[in-house]
């Protein structure tokens, strides 16, 4: 659920700023685009002839998306009544993004593996989700600690004397129990 709110919001973000005016080409765009590209390849671990193969469905895929994000910000942008026509043409809208990106899975998987296809899945959230989280890591792939789930459990921190503190707790600090 966190992963398609997070991929929704992000697209919604995409699509506000670059529907204002700005178009896909944009260098600032096309350089995201590449970036965004790269590490999907990277990470999905595509060979050069299954990224040529598979880019182009992925670049009108996106391309797509993009259309149907921006009439949902013009219909949204626009509406001032009459919202259960909006309401049922926003829904309208969602179902065909909900097709397009079927017809894309599919189309993928037969372009590439289903493996590799779950795989840009994958790595398309990843690279959504560091964006969002820090845009620092600007794609780079996220550093997982301890505790979170899937990860290891968070280890104790010794104490002035290299000793685990109980709790995790580190003695040394004044965090010790009476």
């Amino acid at each position: 659920m966190k992963k398609i709110f997070l991929m929704l919001l992000l697209s919604a973000v995409t699509f506000a700023g670059y529907a204002e005016g700005k178009k896909q080409d944009h260098p600032n765009f096309k350089a995201f685009e590449k970036r965004q590209e790269a590490y999907i390849i990277n990470e999905a671990l595509l060979s050069e002839s299954q990224a040529e193969t598979f880019m182009p469905i992925y670049r009108e895929y996106k391309k797509s998306l993009f259309a149907l994000g921006r009439q949902k910000f013009e219909l949204k942008k626009n509406s001032r009544e009459n919202f259960g026509a909006v309401l049922s043409q926003l829904a309208e809208i969602e179902a065909k993004e909900a097709q397009t990106k079927k017809e894309f899975y599919e189309k993928g998987a037969n372009a590439i593996t289903a493996e590799k296809m779950f795989r840009v899945i994958r790595a398309e959230e990843r690279f959504y989700h560091n964006m969002i989280r820090g845009g620092h890591n600007k794609g780079k792939a996220p550093q997982h600690r301890g505790g979170r789930k899937g990860g290891a459990k968070p280890q104790a921190s010794p104490d002035a004397k290299g000793c685990p503190s109980p709790q995790g707790k580190d003695q040394s600090k004044g965090d010790r129990k009476p």
